[in-house]
């Protein structure tokens, strides 16, 4: 997903509170600070990194309490997580529509990761519906590539990568 097609940063969370109590779920200090952190950021943060910065946002909220807290929102479809292959799985927030409660599909996106440097990046999902669409068509598989990231090499790393 590029920058341009994401809502700015700090946009979300209005929308996000305002799902979780039509949904009638609890508005808890934890998952307010999870959500303040996501969309403070366009980092791809693991669970620890989120419970460091949701402590000093809201301090006396515990790591525990945030893993709950991204479970929940993660059931809730509200918070997205992604294997990245080699390191922990990383979260973003979920692009939502108040009225519908649904990712916008228009921001929906898959993600590559270096296996040198270990960058991850956002990929928008028109970039891998051609696989998509193959794999179903050639295997009867339906990949979700949103799940699990593609690993591969950046430009950036294969330009410095000693030649072999």
């Amino acid at each position: 997903m590029s920058t341009q097609d994401a809502p700015p940063l700090g946009t979300s969370v209005p929308a996000a509170l305002t799902l979780l109590r039509k949904r009638g779920e609890r508005v808890t200090r934890a998952r307010r600070a999870v959500l303040e952190v996501l969309d403070s950021t366009t980092e791809h943060l693991n669970a620890d990194e989120i419970a460091r910065r949701a402590a000093a946002k809201a301090p006396g909220v515990h790591r525990a309490t945030v893993y709950r807290a991204l479970s929940t929102l993660g059931e809730l479809e509200m918070v997205r997580h992604t294997h990245v292959g080699g390191s922990a799985a990383v979260y973003h927030l979920a692009v939502l529509d108040p009225e519908l409660g649904a990712e916008a599909n228009a921001n929906a996106h898959a993600h590559v990761r270096c296996t040198s440097c270990g960058i991850v990046l956002d990929v928008p999902a028109e970039t891998l519906r051609p696989l998509v669409g193959r794999l179903e068509r050639d295997l009867d598989f339906h990949l979700d590539p949103a799940h699990a990231a593609l690993l591969g090499t950046c430009a950036i790393c294969r330009v410095t990568a000693p030649q072999g």
